[in-house]
């Protein structure tokens, strides 16, 4: 890998875009660092070893060629077992020329006052100069940035940081103790080289394995680009997703063979950060970034580091793969671009079925370029053959607007479409789906909300819109315990009958479990890819029993058109076996013990707290059942109990039995219940126990348990079809204890 050749640089013009502000940073950031150099007393005693940063990044050969033989076969275990040396969680110290600009940070969310909790920024060894840039740069990510006056650093600024190396996950970085300002490059005689970035290819990045061609990390090349400042030249895009304000893309220099992800660790290539970020001390940018569409060629520049982030699922398994982060909007720098068509419209109110839609969309050719012809095609659910509408004509050089005019379709068709703009070198814009719905009735039921056109994952066809409804569903969620409102409105749990509410509504707040609702306006909103109705025009029309449990093998979820047909239902799976416990409090299961066919479970439910997982569950422990709301939050597919009653009993993998300490009987669930229901108990020693059923007049109707039983959880169902609606206690008796609760039978 070779160095950029060094290039003129002026103090002065590098930071003429903060020019009335240096002064006073540079003074702020030598005043306060040395302060705080100064203040470190505690960690005098601490034993600090000063290393350069290639010490810090150094993976030992033997490492480097278990992972190269590995192959396919990697995890992620073994990865971070490898990938770390002796320097892990040490205090070191290392001088360095800073690379970015800290106010950039926007990785970290901000709290109410628009402050992140740490901020990121990278540097270089001063040493590089001599022993080249190999290995050579860093990550910092500053808890105490307040402190330490980091905001008040500029590129080419030398600080002095002792700090102890800490890794997240596969990430490298080191997590400063103290930061001391020194000055500037020049004022140790270092060259404006000092600042180039490194030329690599995406093949220095990745590489291809396997007999099927998945992209895996280069090993080999992993150590000397942790933390590097890079340039990547002539790549071409190759994938976008602009359907968020965290825009993913990826690009290739060698016609896609190799890819490499943008991730987005700085506020000029995100768009979430706007009024949340304190623009007073952080760049924040007004305008939104857009990446290049697919075909675009561009050069770009920014630092490397490796996670495991894979929106476009383009590496292998594990998808851990080396990313990069432009910090500065000038790091990209776009080439040329094949035709853009953009913002293609989609109706704004349901269609019926002699209604044509009129659809508008902007297209933008390469300035040095002239469109051929811009074409509208199109398919609907009942004429499957594709179908095209030319819009206006040609020779344009500049944005326009074109209209195009779609027929009407049959009622409940689908209509999918997608535009075509050919430039004068043959250049073919990346054509992006669309779909609207034909109802000549209008929206009377969740499906006509969830459903997508081809029956996978995605937006359904009024995703963005308010729109008239007439819709009847019941509330299945538990909010008082769980903060969660969900519906259904089908007893016979079809796919798609399940939609989640908005929770800051404040006509959503007051409802309960077993409410039945009429929207008759709603706002449909995708946020985070979950399907959600806000803004809801509503009445409480009475009450029922809701719609059960569907209960699934978690296989069945494996299949993604599978688990987007059931985002927002209640979905229960028996008798599990705990995968993992994962971070942020989730863990995955699985119905058959793999981990191919687990899924994942999270504590979102205001009933659990961020330990749950961690505390209650260990891989292989089996489950008698877990059940909850089926949902989609950070790129996946997640089950959310709603509170511990839905978590069955746990036979701990471990040797020992893990007993519960004292009897327990806990609410039956669903409850209202038609016409069967769940009770759960604890026995804390081997006894005999008794479970009845009594109604008000005191009677017994149901004899559920009546003799000998080991310790443990237990849970027994209550069919209750022969009874009449009402109100029934049950009893557990056991050991000279006796406890009650009641129930509601609702038919």
């Amino acid at each position: 890998m070779g160095i950029l050749p060094a290039q003129e640089r002026d103090e002065i013009a590098r930071s003429t875009n903060r020019k009335e502000n240096t002064m006073r940073r540079r003074f702020t950031a030598f005043a306060a660092m040395l302060m705080i150099g100064a203040m470190v007393a505690p960690w005098a005693s601490a034993q600090i070893t000063d290393v350069t940063i290639r010490e810090i990044n150094f993976i030992s050969p033997d490492s480097i060629q278990a992972l190269n033989d590995a192959g396919v076969t990697l995890d992620d275990p073994r990865i971070e077992n490898a990938i770390f040396n002796d320097l892990l969680r040490d205090t070191v110290r290392v001088r360095a020329v800073v690379m970015s600009d800290p106010t950039l940070s926007g990785l970290s969310t901000p709290n109410s006052e628009g402050l992140p909790s740490r901020v990121h920024f990278f540097v270089r060894d001063t040493a590089s100069v001599t022993q080249g840039n190999a290995g050579m740069g860093l990550q910092i990510v500053d808890g105490s940035w307040q402190e330490n006056g980091v905001l008040s650093l500029l590129v080419g600024d030398v600080i002095e940081i002792v700090g102890v190396v800490a890794p997240f996950d596969e990430v490298m970085q080191v997590a400063p103790v103290s930061i001391t300002a020194l000055g500037v490059y020049t004022d140790f005689g270092l060259p404006a080289s000092i600042l180039d970035p490194v030329v690599i290819t995406t093949g220095d990045t990745h590489k291809v394995v396997g007999q099927d061609n998945r992209i895996q990390t280069n090993w080999d090349n992993l150590a000397d680009l942790r933390g590097q400042y890079v340039r990547i030249e002539n790549a071409i895009v190759q994938r976008r997703d602009i359907s968020s304000d965290r825009p993913n893309w990826t690009f290739s220099s060698d016609a896609g063979v190799t890819q490499v992800y943008i991730r987005d660790l700085s506020l000029a290539y995100r768009n979430d950060r706007d009024g949340a970020q304190d623009a007073t001390q952080f760049r924040v940018f007004e305008d939104d970034f857009v990446p290049p569409p697919p075909g675009a060629g561009i050069n770009i520049q920014g630092f490397m580091f490796m996670d495991d982030f894979d929106p476009f699922a383009v590496g292998t398994d594990p998808d851990v793969l080396i990313k990069i982060s432009p910090m500065e909007r000038e790091d990209l720098e776009i080439t040329v671009t094949p035709p853009i068509a953009s913002n293609p419209s989609k109706p704004e109110t349901v269609l019926g079925t002699e209604d044509s839609a009129v659809i508008t969309a902007d297209i933008t050719p390469d300035p040095t370029r002239t469109l051929e012809s811009v074409v509208l095609y199109y398919y609907t659910s009942s004429v499957p053959d594709t179908m095209s509408v030319e819009g206006s004509l040609s020779g344009k050089t500049q944005a326009a607007v074109y209209q195009f005019t779609i027929p009407p379709a049959a009622d409940g068709d689908f209509v999918t479409y997608w535009i075509i703009a050919t430039d004068n070198l043959g250049a073919e814009s990346q054509p992006v789906n669309v779909s609207y719905r034909v109802l000549g009735s209008g929206i009377t039921t969740i499906a006509h909300v969830q459903e997508t056109a081809d029956g996978g994952p995605g937006a359904g066809p009024f995703a963005g819109l308010t729109l008239p409804m007439n819709i009847t569903a019941t509330v299945v969620s538990q909010p008082d315990s769980s903060g969660l409102w969900a519906i259904q409105d089908d007893e016979g749990l079809a796919p798609w009958s399940g939609i989640l509410l908005r929770d800051g509504d404040t006509n959503v707040q007051t409802l309960k479990q077993g409410d039945v609702i009429n929207i008759t306006e709603a706002e449909i909103e995708e946020r985070f890819d979950v399907t959600r109705l806000r803004n809801i025009t509503m009445t409480v029309t009475g009450t029922a029993v809701p719609p059960g449990y569907k209960s699934v093998p978690t296989s069945a979820l494996v299949d993604e058109s599978v688990a987007e047909a059931h985002e927002g239902m209640r979905l229960r799976f028996e008798n599990v076996t705990i995968v993992s416990i994962e971070s942020f409090g989730e863990w995955t299961f699985s119905s058959d013990g793999t981990a191919e066919n687990a899924v994942n479970a999270d504590d979102a439910s205001d009933a659990f707290g961020s330990s749950f997982a961690g505390d209650t569950f260990a891989p292989d422990d089996a489950v008698a059942f877990i059940q909850g709301i089926w949902w989609f939050s950070f790129g996946e597919y997640k089950l959310v109990p709603e509170s511990s009653l839905d978590i069955g009993g746990i036979n701990v993998a471990n040797e020992e039995f893990e007993v519960p300490g004292e009897f327990a009987l806990g609410q039956n669930y669903p409850n209202p219940f038609n016409p069967s229901t769940t009770i759960q108990y604890n026995i804390p020693a081997a006894s005999v126990v008794s479970v009845q059923v009594f109604d008000m007049l005191g009677r017994n109707v149901a004899t559920l348990v009546d003799g000998q039983v080991a310790a443990g959880t237990h849970t027994v169902s209550f069919d209750a079809r022969n009874l009449a609606s009402g109100v029934y206690l049950y009893r557990l008796e056991a050991a000279g204890n006796v406890i009650n609760r009641s129930m509601m039978l609702l038919k």
